[in-house]
C-alpha cells in the first residue's frame, strides 16, 4: 500500500518488462510466496556482524565479551573470504580452523572460534535474516586432548608461601604488600574472579560481627546474577 518510485530505462520495452516484474513481485508478496531473505543476502556479512555485536550489547552482554565474540567471528569470515551469505561454506570454515590448530592454536581456542561464528549465524536465523545456520552440523574438537595449562587449586603449602611472600613484598600495581595480601586472601576465600574483585566497593562489604559477607552485583558477576558469600 506504499507508493514508491523506481528508476526505469530509456528503452520503453525494457521499462515495461521491469514494470511487469515489479507487479509480479508485488502479487507474490501479497500471496505470501516470496523470498523474504533476498535483501539480507545482498548485504555484506560484515554489516550483519556489526548488527550482531550491537545486539549482544543491547541484551546486556559486556562490551568486552561482545568484542571478543565479534573478533573471533570476523576472523573466520575474513580468512575464509566469506563476503555474502552465498559464500559461506562449512567445509571452508572447518579447514581454516584446522590450519589454525596446525599453526599452534589450541583446541580449546579453536572451539571458541567455532562457537562464536555459529552463535552469529544462529542470531541471523532468530532475527529472520536467513532460513538456517550453514555451520550447524560442525562440532568442536575434544579439548581434553590438548591441555596447554592444566588448572588446579593451590595446595595448602603453596597458599601459605604465596601469602607470606605477598605480605613481605614491596608495593606494585599501586598496592602495598599488606593490601595485596588481603586481596589474595579474599580471592582464595570466595573464588571471585579478578574482574569481580575489581568491582567491589565499601558498599559490597558487610562487616557486622554476626554475619560477615561480600557481595558482587549482577552487572559484574559472570553468570549475570548477584552473588553474596
Amino acid at each position: 500500500g506504499t507508493r514508491k518510485r523506481v528508476r526505469a530505462f530509456k528503452d520503453k520495452t525494457a521499462t515495461a518488462q521491469l514494470a511487469a516484474k515489479l507487479e509480479k513481485d508485488s502479487e507474490l508478496a501479497q500471496a505470501g510466496i516470496i523470498d523474504k531473505y533476498k535483501d539480507h543476502r545482498k548485504r555484506p556479512l560484515i554489516e550483519h556482524l556489526n548488527d550482531f555485536k550491537a545486539s549482544l550489547v543491547n541484551k546486556g552482554t559486556t562490551e568486552k565479551h561482545a568484542c571478543l565474540v565479534y573478533n573471533r567471528t570476523k576472523a573466520v569470515i575474513e580468512n575464509c573470504a566469506f563476503v555474502y551469505m552465498a559464500d559461506i561454506s562449512a567445509s571452508k570454515s572447518q579447514k581454516y580452523l584446522a590450519e589454525r590448530r596446525r599453526e599452534g592454536l589450541s583446541i580449546r581456542s579453536s572451539n571458541f572460534y567455532l562457537q562464536a561464528v555459529k552463535q552469529f549465524f544462529n542470531w541471523m536465523v532468530a532475527d529472520n535474516k536467513t532460513a538456517e545456520n550453514p555451520l550447524a552440523y560442525l562440532k568442536g574438537q575434544n579439548a581434553q586432548k590438548d591441555i596447554r595449562h592444566e588448572r588446579r587449586a593451590l595446595t595448602a603449602d603453596e597458599t601459605n608461601s604465596l601469602l607470606t611472600a605477598t605480605l613481605e613484598g614491596s608495593k606494585h600495581h599501586n598496592l602495598t604488600g599488606k593490601e595485596r595480601y588481603m586481596l589474595y586472601t579474599l580471592a582464595l576465600s570466595t573464588g571471585f574472579r579478578a574482574s569481580e574483585l575489581h568491582s567491589l566497593t565499601w558498599r559490597s562489604l558487610n562487616l557486622s560481627e554476626s554475619e560477615q559477607s561480600v557481595t558482587v552485583t549482577a552487572g559484574y558477576a559472570k553468570n549475570g546474577k548477584k552473588a553474596t558469600l
